[in-house]
């Protein structure tokens, strides 16, 4: 077989066009998929602004955590505005809470104590 033969049968390239059918049909599925996850994104985030404030009520009957006073509670999304800032302000809030004493609930005489107090306590009756 001479060169001229082979290279009429294997010229280097793709010889035919594409096929239409599964292009188009590629491209009716995104037409109608994308703006459908488009609208169900718009729907969950309706149905949740819905609920989040039912959740949060349901919450509050359980016993409350001792920095539930610190916790922000928000109606929108939860979103950081300035995270290096807020951990900051978290970080006081945890320091000042662990270094120092407070009433938890002075009615039944819970306090609050330094956490160095307190294992100070805990090795001490050991």
């Amino acid at each position: 077989m001479d060169k001229s033969a082979e290279h009429a049968s294997n010229p280097g390239y793709e010889t035919t066009d594409a096929h239409v059918r599964p292009l188009a049909a590629i491209g009716i599925f995104l037409a109608i998929f994308l703006p459908a996850v488009f609208l169900g994104t718009i729907v969950l985030f309706k149905v949740m602004d819905y609920y989040q404030p039912l959740i949060y009520d349901d919450l509050s009957d359980a016993k409350t955590h001792p920095l539930a006073a610190t916790r922000i509670v928000s109606t929108g999304p939860v979103v950081q505005v300035d995270p290096p800032a807020q951990k900051a302000e978290l970080q006081e809030i945890e320091k000042t809470v662990l270094t120092t004493y407070d009433w938890v609930d002075q009615e039944k005489g819970l306090a609050r104590i330094p956490i160095k107090r307190a294992i100070e306590i805990l090795a001490a009756g050991k």
